[in-house]
């Protein structure tokens, strides 16, 4: 399924406060003032799509993002390209309620959606992470759980909040990050069989710069491949005003290889492979990716992130009780790190390395039934992995991270139905089960199986009022079963393990209200707003006992984080224009303080113009954080950030297939710290001003 997929950008003002209000008051101008307020015009052939207006995958049937009765957003291949990103959380910079970060590097990623997700590893897996539909995990102290390469991906799905976990699994407390790789498709059009693209680009803080080719073939009308390699460098950053980040540079190369077959040309079936690889040699990086702790010192790291899978997908239009899709997959993740200059004595800096290898299987199917007035799809599946998880230091096994096998088994079930295009009702339920074995780096008497289960369940309404105006709510209740992490180590001062641990669980409320107008000034223009309010509940939550004697985690807080988010879009021929904001509080409800992985209130404004005869696209983003408090007492103050961008792509002469992207980021060098970084004393400043260039050309035969 494709469409028009420009990028719609957001409304501007001059403060954080103000940008805020003049975004709702334009919104409901611009609702109240619309020509026929209760009739959309038709988009005509070729007319503009907002970011709000493009399909969502990840959600059970495929729906417009704006009919989806959850926060999600999609970023496609074009949002991607012109972002210029250095690292896969920069894709992130105007999804409200999500946010990449770990510092400058390109290793060691962290998110958080909805203020859930820091940078301790017992918080990693509160959010599914995934790469063709394969889940990536790894749990190593200060690193990150993702790893990857922003050139190889085209399309990056965020679905915020515990509904995701019906389909996804156990452990979407937070919601899923969902990136695609690129296919052959991507480049190949109706008639080409060969295309290659060449890319390379340069960043001036840090004197970064970035090599990359994409080759495609179609053999014939069945069976096409892509091969990408791609090699990036970046030195030590430079924070705004001028000081040096020491040991946050590093280089990385990586490949993808994909191919697709459809084995009859009369057969919906199809059958997809794809194999990543990111790898990264550092040398006096920094121990930690997300703080400054000098203490901790820097360390020679190598690091390989494979993920390989292969999918048969068969849609069967013409048959109702077959839309299945089938995938057996691999991520395997290993960090080998040597040559510690740390400052204190401890087993996590001796010569170590650290793995993760998961196999997976996932198969599920969709049956759709039709009457009259009415349409229903019911979406059924299995999920199965087992993880091993490894780690030697010195040669030996480290009871502050045990090893050991992790077996997952769910079931899934999820039902839409449908009247008169205007009322849908959605529910689903899943029940999970783990199984914990460690097999060593734990004291022999609690060498032993550990097996957790939990349910998960969630309803929603949406409700078309008119062809503009829509209204939705969901319940949802999920449950994040513990990890091998959290339930054996035993490291901590004589600590014990965690045997007793219970698995998390979260109570989510959702409302909200949508807003969407094509034709508001021109013929081909569109408009979409889309308000969202939550109220999420967690008890049991699992965190770290920092007491001599006493187990490492336990089931000792509950907690309550509650926000709004509004995004907005428009897209014409000529303009375009995006706001997000997000808002949000919380707390630890037994003892009233603030989480600390709670994020700043943040909005983000986006305007562009295009110049169609010229092949041009320019425009402006601003960034606005209102100050904040942690739990400590540290205040975060508040930033204003603006960057500048433009693109050219001829389309005719000796330049056609070029493309010259150009973005200022951080135009006044503003100094800044995100509060998601850690305290004042450990929180590293992001990247000051950077000029980033990238130029690439398309060839077909």
């Amino acid at each position: 399924m494709t469409e028009p997929t420009r990028r719609a950008s957001a409304l501007s003002g001059r403060t954080f406060s103000g940008l805020a209000i003049s975004g709702l008051a334009l919104a409901a101008l611009t609702a109240s003032t619309a020509p026929g307020f209760a009739q959309t015009a038709p988009v005509p052939e070729g007319g503009a799509f907002t970011a709000l207006g493009r399909i969502i995958l990840g959600a059970g049937r495929a729906r417009v993002a704006i009919d989806t009765p959850q926060a999600v957003t999609a970023l496609e291949d074009e949002d991607l390209d012109r972002e210029q990103a250095g690292v896969p959380g920069d894709f992130l910079r105007t999804v409200p309620g999500a946010t990449g970060y770990g510092g400058g590097r390109m290793s060691g990623q962290f998110f958080n959606l909805r203020g859930v997700g820091t940078g301790s590893s017992s918080d990693e897996n509160r959010i599914i992470v995934s790469i063709d539909g394969v889940p990536k995990y790894s749990e190593q102290y200060r690193m990150g759980s993702f790893f990857g390469e922003p050139e190889l991906f085209r399309r990056v799905e965020v679905l915020r909040g515990p509904g995701s976990s019906i389909l996804y699994g156990s452990g979407a407390i937070g919601g899923v990050v969902a990136f695609e790789t690129r296919d052959a498709g991507d480049f190949l059009g109706l008639d080409a069989r060969t295309a290659l693209r060449l890319r390379a680009g340069y960043n001036s803080n840090g004197g970064g710069y970035l090599g990359s080719a994409i080759l495609a073939h179609r053999f014939s009308d069945r069976f096409e491949v892509l091969g990408a390699l791609t090699y990036r460098r970046d030195g030590d950053y430079r924070a705004g005003g001028g000081a040096v980040v020491e040991g946050s540079g590093m280089d990385a190369h990586s490949g993808l290889l994909s191919a697709t077959w459809r084995p009859m040309d009369d057969s919906d079936q199809r059958l997809r492979f794809s194999f990543t690889r990111w790898h990264s040699d550092q040398e006096d990086a920094n121990y930690a990716a997300d703080i400054v702790a000098p203490v901790f010192g820097e360390i020679d790291r190598t690091i390989t992130d494979d993920t390989a899978q292969i999918t048969w997908e068969n849609p069967a239009h013409h048959t109702p009780w077959l839309d299945a899709r089938v995938q057996l997959s691999v991520s395997d993740t290993e960090v080998d790190q040597r040559n510690s200059t740390a400052q204190i004595p401890s087993d996590l800096f001796r010569d170590s390395t650290y793995g993760y290898r998961t196999v997976s299987l996932n198969a599920r199917n969709t049956i759709t039934a039709q009457g009259q007035n009415w349409d229903n799809h019911l979406t059924f599946g299995v999920q199965a992995s087992r993880q091993e998880r490894t780690h030697r230091a010195g040669g030996n096994p480290r009871m502050t991270h045990p090893e050991g096998t992790s077996r997952r088994y769910g079931l899934f079930a999820q039902n839409e139905l449908i009247f008169d295009q205007r009322l849908t009702l959605i529910g689903g339920l899943r029940f999970d089960r783990s199984a914990l074995t460690p097999t060593s780096g734990v004291p022999a008497p609690f060498l032993q199986t550990v097996t957790h289960q939990g349910t998960a369940g969630s309803a929603s309404v949406h409700y078309r009022l008119n062809d503009n105006w829509a209204v939705f709510g969901s319940l949802a209740r999920t449950v994040r079963l513990p990890s091998l992490d959290e339930v054996f180590e035993s490291g901590f001062q004589g600590g014990t393990t965690s045997l007793g641990l219970r698995p998390e669980t979260a109570v989510t409320r959702e409302i909200g209200l949508s807003y969407s107008v094509a034709g508001l000034v021109s013929g081909s223009d569109s408009l979409d707003i889309k308000l969202t309010g939550y109220d999420n509940r967690f008890r049991d939550r699992i965190e770290r006992i920092m007491v001599p004697g006493q187990p490492s985690f336990g089931n000792i807080a509950r907690a309550r984080i509650r926000g709004v988010e509004l995004e907005a879009a428009y897209d014409s021929d000529t303009a375009f224009a995006r706001l997000a904001l997000s808002a949000m509080a919380g707390t630890n409800t037994d003892t009233g303080a603030r989480l600390d992985s709670i994020p700043a209130h943040e909005l983000v404004a986006e305007y562009g113009r295009r110049f169609n005869n010229h092949g041009l696209e320019a425009g402006w983003r601003g960034t606005f954080a209102r100050g904040a408090t942690r739990a400590n007492g540290d205040r975060f103050a508040g930033y204003g950030l603006h960057d500048l961008f433009l693109a050219w792509t001829p389309d005719r002469g000796a330049l056609a297939g070029a493309t010259l992207q150009i973005s200022v980021n951080n135009v006044f060098d503003r100094q800044y710290r995100n509060i998601l970084d850690g305290t004042l004393a450990t929180a590293e400043p992001r990247r000051g001003r950077d000029l980033r260039i990238t130029l690439g050309r398309s060839f077909h035969w």
